[in-house]
């Protein structure tokens, strides 16, 4: 670890390898612009013998990993333990006591500390000694009230709506102890703090990787719709069977041939799927511009959720025009109707992807602005940029606070 730089220690409730999926992603990015100006060490819950012995582990950006192994069951006697109290399920799944007693030891040799997600943040909500940084990404409970309004007997959406009350309530009181804390988008900063959103608390738009995904003109390619995300949450799960029973059954095959669904899918989601007429399921797979490269456009769906979708991103990226409901454009400053469709009903949302399939100049005109849009907005330094400077200043502030007090020590 070099001592020439200060030390910034990151706490995740799950092992950031390998870097897929939005959650991933964004500490990774997160982490990459503070490598810069601070020693970081990484401290991971992990859930396999292969996160514990760093086989997964792509670069070198931490100087330092330790792992605390969380066990599955663990996790499910922690949240059966916890139904009687007031802690919500989502931080009892991630309790240890060896890794609270790893972070507070830690803590002491570093300078800042950074916990990604709430369920890693209550490991240092009550530090004073040291500044504490919560990348909060997105207000959970939001997408719990969303689920709330969506008729669904899944065990998951069963679950949500019983934890949204002592959720919303510990993630509110959750802001106010962190030093900083940093949200994806306005909408989910507003939910937990009302409209006057305090000046500790930063909104950071997730980047998008603009190099690896290629622009593609698609004008030529045939009338596929693809939907990217990890098919095992309920908001993925949920949109696509919406797509598919509210939306489709109002376009013919001459406007949608197909309906591919790319990601991470269980056998019995898969199977569900695939019970449906023009829609294909791909699974998780190892080059997503190469699975679409014959895609029309982007569906993003989405009913439930929280944050940026990072699909929609990854749609304009790739040059693939975009529909997407109300849920799916919170958080984007994107142009509605010239960078991208914006649906609020699903015949509405028919009427667009329609549009699309008749329309070559629009068509064509939305794949080049979405492209420029993220070049434009979407650039991760630049967005994490105000971050940095955030980190920055709360340390500052907390080691001038540190020598005043050391200072009246002195004095008495």
């Amino acid at each position: 670890m070099s001592r020439n730089r200060p030390r910034a220690l990151v706490l995740t409730p799950r092992f950031p390898y390998p870097v897929v999926g939005g959650d991933r992603l964004r500490i990774h990015e997160i982490c990459k612009s503070l490598a810069d100006e601070y020693s970081l060490t990484l401290l991971s819950l992990c859930e396999t013998e292969e996160e514990m012995n760093g086989g997964l582990v792509t670069d070198a950006l931490f100087d330092k990993i330790e792992c605390v192994m969380l066990p599955r069951y663990r996790s499910y006697l922690n949240v059966m333990l916890s139904i009687p109290t007031r802690i919500p399920l989502q931080i009892a799944y991630y309790q240890s006591s060896v890794f609270a007693k790893r972070a507070r030891v830690l803590a002491e040799e570093h300078d800042i500390c950074v916990a990604h997600l709430i369920r890693a943040g209550h490991y240092i909500k009550e530090m004073k000694h040291i500044p504490t940084i919560l990348e909060m990404t997105d207000a959970i409970s939001l997408n719990y009230k969303r689920v709330r309004s969506v008729r669904s007997l899944s065990l998951k959406a069963l679950i949500y709506r019983y934890e949204f009350d002592r959720l919303h309530k510990y993630e509110t009181d959750a802001i106010s102890q962190f030093s900083l804390v940093n949200f994806t988008s306005a909408e989910d900063a507003r939910f937990l703090c009302g409209n006057e959103i305090p000046s500790h608390v930063k909104v950071t738009p997730n980047g998008v990787n603009t190099i690896d995904l290629n622009f593609v003109n698609r004008v030529n390619c045939k009338n596929v719709g693809v939907f990217i995300g990890n098919m095992n949450t309920v908001q993925n799960m949920d949109a696509c069977i919406h797509f598919i029973e509210d939306i489709m059954p109002n376009l013919r095959e001459d406007d949608l041939a197909e309906f591919r669904v790319v990601g991470r899918i269980s056998d019995s989601g898969r199977a569900k799927l695939c019970g449906y007429e023009r829609v294909t399921v791909t699974g998780e797979v190892p080059s997503i511009p190469e699975v679409v490269a014959d895609a029309k456009f982007g569906i993003c769906s989405v009913r439930l959720g929280a944050g940026i979708q990072n699909k929609v991103l990854e749609y304009m990226a790739l040059g693939l025009p975009v529909v997407t409901s109300r849920v799916g454009y919170e958080g984007l400053a994107a142009r509605e109707g010239s960078d991208l469709l914006v649906a609020s009903e699903p015949a509405e949302f028919a009427n667009m992807v329609r549009r699309l399939a008749e329309d070559p100049l629009l068509y064509e005109a939305l794949g080049r602005n979405g492209r420029a849009y993220v070049e434009q907005n979407h650039n991760w330094e630049a967005n994490l940029a105000p971050f940095v400077a955030g980190v920055r200043e709360v340390r500052g502030t907390n080691s001038e606070q540190l020598n005043v007090c050391s200072d009246r020590l002195q004095a008495s």
